[in-house]
């Protein structure tokens, strides 16, 4: 009986752990998934995507003119929300890195009216199919990707990169 508790707390921590990527009500099934990405060092792979006026928007410009921080999220992500307030104040403080971000998986209308609520300062941009979210190998929401300038991944990761500064020097 010892052995069966530990077992199952285990059990049900790695059970709540998947529920963490996917929204309220969906039954703890992934949105979306994928096995394979980009890595580190490797050229990021282009796409366009339309941002919330409808126009598109391509990662190989941006890129070419300065790193691009680009952010996959979603409205019902509470840490998503939590990062809002870090990346306006990033658009000041680092004025030669563009920030994108990249909504996964939800309607036009619904994410217009959260940037405009939230009082996001930064282009977001629509993966509605979640496309891209699977060319870059996403498992979940938030995930952050750093890409240098001329497209080189500099940083992949489930958290804001720290250092910023120091990684877009490289």
């Amino acid at each position: 009986m010892k052995i069966f508790r530990p077992t199952a707390i285990l059990l049900l921590l790695i059970f709540q752990a998947s529920c963490d990527f996917s929204p309220a009500g969906s039954g703890c099934r992934a949105p979306f998934t994928a096995s394979s990405g980009p890595f580190l060092g490797s050229e990021a792979p282009n796409f366009t995507l339309p941002d919330l006026s409808g126009e598109p928007v391509e990662l190989a410009r941006l890129f070419n003119e300065k790193p691009v921080l680009i952010i996959f999220w979603a409205t019902w992500c509470p840490t998503c929300r939590e990062e809002i307030p870090v990346l306006n104040e990033w658009i000041k403080k680092y004025p030669h890195l563009q920030i994108l971000a990249v909504n996964v998986q939800e309607p036009a209308e619904r994410v217009r009216a959260f940037a405009e609520k939230e009082g996001i300062r930064y282009p977001v941009v629509l993966d509605q199919e979640a496309e891209v979210a699977v060319q870059y190998g996403l498992v979940g929401v938030p995930a952050s990707i750093l890409i240098a300038r001329g497209g080189r991944i500099l940083y992949y990761g489930f958290a804001l990169p720290r250092h910023v500064d120091r990684l877009i020097q490289e």
